[in-house]
């Protein structure tokens, strides 16, 4: 998968989310923890009068977090949630995957300058809201 991505921090390591599947980026705010929820989802949150679960991406990607300071709001087959990251860096045009990964929540692994960035897989990444939903 190449193409415009949205690139962000989680802990050390650089993901990638394509530019069409992210609404927009907000500060953290305050979180709303939801009892009984899987452990990557950290809680939900209003933002403007919609209430969005917030997946912590560095607990669902094994890793240990910095301080978390933004959500990229991301919508994938009518699933929609906050994901937290560390950092919103910048938006990159990806070029084709030059690394296999063994991993659930990515696609592929590009290089780009000289750092290695994993694209996220956002339907993988989203599926706990979907079966959240699915049990409710």
């Amino acid at each position: 998968m190449s193409g415009v991505h949205v690139r962000v921090r989680v802990a050390a390591e650089h993901y990638a989310l394509p530019v069409e599947q992210v609404l927009e980026v907000a500060d953290l705010g305050e979180i709303t923890p939801v009892p009984g929820s899987p452990p990557q989802i950290a809680g939900v949150r209003n933002l403007r009068g919609q209430v969005i679960p917030l997946i912590a991406l560095a607990s669902m990607l094994g890793l240990a977090g910095d301080e978390p300071s933004r959500i990229v709001v991301a919508e994938s087959a009518e699933l929609r949630a906050g994901l937290i990251v560390d950092e919103v860096l910048d938006v990159v045009e990806l070029p084709p995957a030059s690394e296999q990964v063994e991993s659930d929540y990515l696609l592929g692994a590009h290089l780009v300058d000289g750092e290695l960035i994993g694209a996220l897989d956002l339907g993988a990444v989203l599926l706990p809201i979907g079966s959240q939903r699915a049990s409710a």
